[in-house]
């Protein structure tokens, strides 16, 4: 079975029950590098392993901005 998300604007495909974490690292992203949310909600790094991803979800990952 599979799943769609819209990630970054553009429909994805991917397998039922993955994982927003296994989204990043199938995508070669570092995990450190990139910042996450899911249907607009922020998900800390620490968080992405368990957060499962569901059919119709929007996924947003982006740069971080970091400075002052």
């Amino acid at each position: 079975m599979s799943l769609h998300v819209l990630l970054n604007g553009e429909m994805t495909e991917l397998p039922t029950g993955t994982t927003l974490a296994a989204l990043i690292a199938q995508r070669d992203l570092t995990p450190e590098a990139v910042g996450s949310a899911v249907n607009g909600c922020h998900v800390p790094r620490a968080a992405r392993a368990e957060r499962v991803l569901d059919d119709g979800d929007t996924v947003t990952l982006f740069q971080p901005i970091v400075g002052g």
